[in-house]
């Protein structure tokens, strides 16, 4: 029995890493261009805090898109500092599909307990919008 040719061994071989080539230069390019689109979308994004009230065992927050982009889904996290124990938690929080036009303020209640330090909401659609306000900054919250 005889084996194939070298000839053909060397064609098969190139043709087969061309194959691999392309369909890798094909899924870069398909990456870069959804990474750059999506880092031009988050350059346009921002949120601030404008401000918050503590009644009841209830944080509202009233939150503003201060972007071009609307924004959708967004995590919080609320850091809990015991000036007695000194012990630090922080609690993550999804908002769910809470969502924010551009230029607008949405208001967004948590169920919080009196021990709260900061609270830091951040976008989950755009990692670098986000925003933190501390106890001091807080209506109704003792200091």
């Amino acid at each position: 029995m005889k084996g194939i040719s070298s000839l053909i061994a060397v064609i098969m071989l190139i043709a087969f890493t061309m194959i691999v080539a392309g369909i890798l230069a094909a899924w870069a390019t398909q990456f870069v261009e959804n990474q750059r689109s999506e880092l031009s979308l988050c350059s346009k994004a921002s949120i601030l805090i404008q401000n918050a009230n503590y009644a009841s065992g209830k944080l509202t927050v009233q939150i503003f898109n201060s972007g071009d982009v609307e924004l959708t889904g967004f995590s919080a996290r609320i850091t809990d500092k015991n000036d007695t124990t000194k012990e630090t938690l922080t609690t993550p929080y999804r908002m769910g599909n809470f969502t924010i036009s551009p230029q607008t303020i949405q208001p967004y209640t948590f169920d919080v307990n009196l021990t709260l330090y900061e609270l830091v909401i951040q976008s989950l659609q755009c990692k670098g919008a986000q925003d933190m306000i501390y106890k001091y900054d807080i209506t109704g919250l003792a200091q």
